[in-house]
This record gives C-alpha cells, sequence and structure tokens, in this order.
C-alpha cells in the first residue's frame, strides 16, 4: 500500500519487490490511494492494482478499510502513510499482519524542512503517532542498519521487532537501460569531465552544497554537473547556479525515467544529501561502473566502501565535498579501480538476493 507510485526510491523499491515475488506462492496486490506517478507502467500485470477513489483522508481511510476487507489479505506491507495504513486494516478486522517499510531514519525526517514542521508540537505530535504505530505494527522493516537504530534508539522499538532489508535494483534492467542514448539536446553540452547526480529536488538532497563545492572546483578542474530531477527547490537551485556564475557548467534535466543512460556516462556520481535512510541511487550509479562521491549517512555508510567503490565524506562542506572531486577526476587508475569494485559492490543489492530475503521474512509473518 502506498499514496502513488510518484518518482521516489520508495514508490521504485515497492514495484520492484512485489514483481518479483513468486508468482506460484503469492497473489499479490498493490493498492494506491491516488491513480497516479510515472511507476504505474512498471507494475507486472500479474499484480492486481487497486486504487482508491475518495477525495478527503476520511473517504481514502474508508475506501481502504472496505478494500481489505473484501480482501482478506494474510499481509500488508506499508510504505509511507503508515498510520492510514495501520488504522485502517485494524479496523477491518481481517486479521492481516500490518508491515511498515522505513526507508529513513525518522529523527532525520521530524528536522527536514521538506515538510510542515512549522510547529514544535507538530514534531512531537508526530513523534508520539510514530511510536505508537510502531508498536501496534507486527513488523518494521528498515532499508538500513542506521534507520532501524534511530527507531530502537530514539522511538524505543523493540529491536527484535525490527529487520533489515535492503532495497533492491534490479541490476539487469540498470545494464539495459544505460545503453540508450542521451537525450541530443543533453549530448551538445556533455563535456568532460561529467559529474552527475540525481533525486528530488528537495532540501534533505543538499543540492547547494553540491553546487558551491562545483564552484570550488572548477577553478582546478573545468567539471561540468548535470543534476536529474525535478521538486520545489528547482527555482532556488536556478538563483544559485546563477550567483555563482554556474549556468553554463550545470544542467538541471529535470526528472528522467531512464536516469542510468546519463549515469553510465558520467566520470563521477555524486549524492550530497543531508540523510539517507538508504540511497538507491548509489546502487545504481555503482551498478553502472560508475565511481560515487557521498555524504556519510545511515544509509550510503551501509552501500559505500570508503576508498574501495566510492568515497564518504564525512564532513558535510563545500570544501570536503569538492576535494573528493578532484580526487576522483584528477587520478584515472584510482577512479577506473573504484569503478570496477562499484560493479561487484552492487551485487550485493540485487534484485534476486533481495527479493528471497523478502520472501522469507512474509512467509514466517503468514504462518
Amino acid at each position: 500500500m502506498l499514496p502513488s507510485l510518484a518518482g521516489g526510491g520508495a514508490e521504485r523499491a515497492a514495484v520492484q519487490i512485489l514483481n518479483a515475488l513468486d508468482d506460484a506462492a503469492w497473489e499479490r496486490s498493490m493498492y494506491l490511494f491516488r491513480h497516479e506517478g510515472p511507476f504505474l507502467s512498471d507494475v507486472s500485470p500479474a499484480v492486481r492494482l487497486h486504487a482508491g477513489t475518495a477525495d478527503s483522508r476520511i473517504g481514502l481511510w474508508h475506501a481502504l478499510r472496505r478494500f481489505v476487507r473484501e480482501t482478506h489479505p494474510d499481509v500488508v506491507v506499508s510504505f509511507l502513510s503508515y498510520f492510514t495504513v495501520l488504522t485502517a486494516v485494524k479496523a477491518a478486522a481481517s486479521g492481516a499482519r500490518v508491515v511498515f517499510n522505513q526507508q529513513t531514519p525518522m529523527s532525520a525526517f521530524l528536522t527536514d524542512g521538506d515538510y510542515p514542521w512549522r510547529r514544535h508540537w507538530h514534531r512531537h505530535a508526530f513523534a508520539m503517532v510514530t511510536r505508537a504505530g510502531c508498536a501496534a505494527a507486527d513488523l518494521i522493516v528498515t532499508t538500513s542498519q542506521g534507520v532501524a537504530d534511530d527507531l530502537v534508539a530514539v522511538f524505543g522499538v523493540a529491536r527484535a521487532r525490527v529487520r533489515v532489508v535492503h532495497n533492491p535494483v534490479d541490476l539487469d534492467a540498470v545494464a539495459v537501460a544505460a545503453q540508450a542514448p542521451i537525450d541530443a539536446v543533453h549530448a551538445a553540452a556533455w563535456q568532460r569531465p561529467v559529474i552527475v547526480a540525481a533525486g528530488r529536488l528537495a532540501e534533505a538532497k543538499n543540492y547547494p552544497l553540491l553546487i558551491e563545492a562545483l564552484a570550488l572546483l572548477r577553478p582546478r578542474v573545468p567539471a561540468r554537473l548535470f543534476i536529474l530531477g525535478q521538486g520545489d527547490e528547482d527555482r532556488a537551485i536556478r538563483a544559485l547556479v546563477a550567483a555563482h556564475g554556474l549556468d553554463e557548467a550545470v544542467v538541471l534535466g529535470g526528472f528522467q525515467k531512464n536516469p542510468w543512460k546519463y549515469i553510465a556516462r558520467a566520470d563521477v556520481f555524486a549524492l550530497t544529501s543531508h540523510y539517507e535512510g538508504f540511497g538507491n541511487v548509489l546502487v545504481e550509479a555503482m551498478a553502472c561502473g560508475v565511481p560515487v562521491v557521498a555524504t556519510r549517512s545511515p544509509g550510503t555508510s551501509e552501500i559505500v566502501r570508503d576508498g574501495v567503490d566510492g568515497l564518504l565524506i564525512d564532513r558535510h562542506e563545500p570544501a570536503a565535498v569538492a576535494a573528493a572531486l578532484e580526487r576522483v577526476l584528477g587520478d584515472e587508475p584510482f577512479r577506473r579501480r573504484l569503478a570496477g569494485q562499484a560493479r561487484v559492490g552492487a551485487g550485493r543489492f540485487a534484485l534476486p538476493v533481495i527479493a528471497r530475503q523478502y520472501e522469507s521474512m512474509l512467509r514466517e509473518l503468514a504462518a
């Protein structure tokens, strides 16, 4: 169950996991509050797709409760909108087990400028709901150990009720998609060395840090930066690019259904988020054989082996990011070594590997 199939990491992971489950073992459904999003076409024909039609939050809740009563699922996995799903499923009294898929460290989420925490009591109330919801759910699946540790330490969740299962990456699909040509307008601006970044244009992704690092880097390395994504910070990012005189060096490519054709051609992939619960796009970049540079956070620390298949930056500061990028771009043997190990490292998160972990977990719950 999800709000929609908008273009985020949680939505993509939900589709890939559900698609990968054994047809012979599971009857699979996906329930959306709104039938929208770029990943709709990726849902397998074997998965029954349902969507609510109500306009109000209360109406959506009632529609979801009716759906659960009519279908009697054994297990319900909620990606986002956890409390709405939990209360609707419990109210349906169907006996379904409820799993939360927690993608981000909740403590960081409660300080995220992208969300309307205008008053302290908003955060306090949300934290209380989080504690109550996690206590009532049958299991919480987190995308990294760091997310799990945050739930246990800050929100009092019993460690025995938390399972760490990373997000999957369909390595075969990435390899095929990466072969596609980039758009002609972008090909004309593609002048090496090239840095690529991808993700929603949001405060949490901290693109200003990357742009300020590029401003420091450019006098020494004439790199270009391609940013793939869309979001509320678009105007602010463009203004910052202009303020640093980087209009010719930075290309904002908008949302790309196939970002891998760009990533695979990059000299380095950069992720400068304030925090990441996992960082799907890092694994995808590594699968493309591209070295990665990322700010350290709970999720990135479990993906990138610092100095082996990428670089992790402890200080979230422009000079530190610029130095890491310069190290990769300025040393070709080092860059090749990182790229080769990146492909190997990505295999830890291959879709079949993660699907088997979900199969095992779901069988335990259903039993």
